[in-house]
């Protein structure tokens, strides 16, 4: 009896529905197909969130508003869009080691390299140098570089690798280990002030695009090491 009841309650919930939907008007859904469409034929994107971003742009004119202080110092941004995306990104990159020379002032560590070599240690354990070094999307020259000063340092250790006695494999000491956590407050600090004002939300946006471009980026940085630059743009860069 039940289940007849039930049963006799969703039909009636389905044609209300029914009748509501025969009732709608469509006329937003025809104004959005033409914008759909030549969405679609731009090719700036596939998802809702592409094609919000699209018809923001081109029906509300939206530019995004950065007010400059009236202390920058710096020299203003030159050409298009992905030039100056380009320069910004290199910005940051020096804002950010501006505050981690400040931050690690008093420590045994001098860059962000320093940590990050210490942190792959700690999370993956012991490891080859030169895979040490690939872990954290660095040069050969400038990873050994770090290496040597971790050792120098007494913040890592190199052995034998047990598996191939050609190469060496570097362990961190308890006295890096110290050093890492020591410095876990001091980057806790520094990424407050690198994300500047943003709201959470921007905070979550600007993630989201910083993993799509490192996404991007990471194994063409590690396969296309003797890849000449014209052959890079040709296979990677967006028609």
């Amino acid at each position: 009896m039940m289940f007849y009841y039930e049963n006799k309650v969703n039909f009636y919930l389905f044609k209300k529905r029914l009748k509501k939907l025969n009732k709608m008007n469509y006329k937003l859904l025809g104004e959005l197909l033409p914008y759909i469409a030549e969405f679609e034929e731009s090719s700036e994107g596939e998802g809702v969130k592409d094609f919000l971003n699209w018809i923001q742009h081109k029906e509300l004119g939206v530019k995004p508003e950065v007010k400059i202080p009236e202390n920058y110092k710096s020299v203003p941004l030159q050409g298009g869009v992905d030039a100056q995306i380009c320069q910004l990104i290199a910005l940051l990159h020096k804002y950010v080691r501006f505050y981690f020379k400040k931050g690690l002032k008093d420590t045994l560590l001098q860059t962000t390299e320093d940590f990050g070599f210490l942190a792959t240690l700690v999370t993956m354990g012991d490891l080859r140098k030169n895979e040490l070094i690939q872990k954290n999307t660095s040069e050969f020259t400038s990873g050994m570089e770090v290496i040597r000063r971790l050792e120098r340092n007494e913040l890592i250790a190199s052995f034998l690798d047990d598996e191939d006695k050609r190469a060496r494999k570097v362990r961190i000491t308890e006295k890096g280990k110290t050093e890492f956590v020591n410095a876990l407050p001091i980057l806790k600090k520094i990424g407050s002030v690198a994300t500047g004002r943003l709201s959470d939300l921007e905070k979550a946006r600007l993630l989201e695009l910083l993993n799509a471009l490192n996404s991007f980026h990471n194994p063409i940085f590690h396969e296309e090491k003797d890849t000449e630059l014209e052959k890079i743009v040709r296979d990677y860069a967006k028609k």
